[in-house]
């Protein structure tokens, strides 16, 4: 038997016989990634990680020590490509970084770090690496905790690799500009994903809550990075969108999630064509609502169609949530919409409750399919809940 991946929780129990094989399959060099969930069987398979080199990849999620794992890391510092370790004392962060010497290592593969600091401030956390760069070719970052914390030292070294990054608002103080102040100064100039809170999204009331700082260069700096942007909170749609919609920098942005009763069927019009690389647009679809209902139903196609409205050749997705209130008219009239503006549309995922009401209403000649006159181009037909 060779085993080449270890993963240990609880629900495990403890069996000699099996860790006298794990032992020596790690002692044989065989074993690369150690996954612990554990705070009792976890225990001696730490111990028996003593001195062990190669491993790609380290997950630590127990309430056992990190000290072995810590220490572990350092040792295997030329070949980690994953680390997720939680950090509860400051001699762990240090055993991380210094092991037992004073020669700071350089994580010459790691590209994935997750990191949950208990209880201790982030600047002691991140004082430990102001002179060094330890973290050369990481690419995709999770901070948690409860501490604000020196971001210009997280991000030293990562400017051209960092392309995700998740930290919860509880962690970053809150000025919006500052944070990605900080990711400018440090060279970052694209990221496939910015998450800030426990869903991506950038929370409109922290914006608009700056003071002095106008909205629009909040949105405009979140932009000069952002190519998934999640917006919630009740902003009035009218000075958010104008954000959007003058921000010089959207041609990256791909993805963008907007919360309930936060964009009309005007707006969403507008920010559709502000963004010629968007592929997928999330919304509650009640947003729509009223404004279409406005719209007389022979008029929309010619009006979506004017000279104000170009196509969109990228946009293919459309995703809504699993709402309540939805209704067959209106995801019906709003599908209608995106595959007016988006001739590509390949993709749409919708709440589970409305399959049936579709197929109801559809076989009672009560409506007709919305799908129907795209047929050719939808791909891809998902219902969820």
């Amino acid at each position: 038997m060779v085993i080449k991946f270890v993963s240990v929780s609880d629900t495990e129990p403890y069996n000699e016989q099996l860790y006298g094989t794990l032992v020596s399959e790690l002692y044989q060099g065989r074993v690369n990634c150690v996954d612990v969930y554990s705070g009792l069987s976890g225990a001696p398979l730490s111990l028996s990680l003593t001195g062990r080199t190669g491993l790609t990849s380290i997950i630590h999620g127990s309430n056992i020590s990190c000290a072995p794992f810590a220490s572990l890391a350092y040792l295997n510092a030329g070949t980690l490509k994953t680390v997720e370790i939680i950090i509860s004392e400051e001699k762990n962060w240090l055993d991380f970084l210094y092991g037992s010497t004073e020669a700071p290592a350089v994580y010459t593969s790691l590209t994935t770090l997750v990191v949950e600091i208990t209880d201790i401030p982030y600047d002691t956390i991140w004082a430990a690496i102001e002179d060094a760069e330890p973290f050369p070719v990481l690419s995709a970052l999770v901070v948690e905790g409860k501490y604000p914390f020196n971001d210009g030292l997280l991000f030293r070294g990562n400017g051209k690799t960092l392309q995700s990054l998740i930290i919860p608002f509880s962690v970053i103080a809150r000025n919006v500009l500052g944070r990605f102040n900080v990711l400018k100064r440090c060279g970052v100039t694209r990221m496939a994903q910015i998450c800030i809170g426990d869903v991506i999204e950038v929370d409109t009331k922290f914006l608009t809550g700056r003071a002095g700082v106008p909205i629009e260069q909040q949105v405009h700096r979140i932009l000069e990075v952002a190519t998934l942007l999640k917006y919630t909170g009740d902003t009035t749609s009218t000075q958010t969108f104008a954000s959007i919609k003058a921000a010089p920098t959207m041609a990256i942005l791909q993805h963008l999630y907007i919360s309930e009763r936060w964009c009309s069927v005007t707006d969403f019009i507008k920010v559709i064509v502000a963004l010629p690389s968007l592929v997928g647009f999330t919304c509650d679809i009640h947003a729509f609502g009223p404004d279409i209902e406005a719209i007389p139903a022979n008029d929309r196609p010619s009006i979506l169609r004017t000279k104000h409205y170009p196509l969109s050749s990228n946009f293919k997705v459309l995703r809504v949530p699993n709402i309540a209130d939805a209704s067959v008219g209106i995801v019906a009239d709003a599908a209608k919409i995106i595959s007016i503006l988006c001739p590509n549309f390949a993709h749409v995922d919708l709440p589970l409750k409305l399959r049936n009401e579709f197929s109801h209403e559809i076989a009672w000649g009560m409506v007709s399919d919305p799908f129907e006159p795209y047929a050719d181009s939808l791909c891809r037909l998902v219902y969820r809940g």
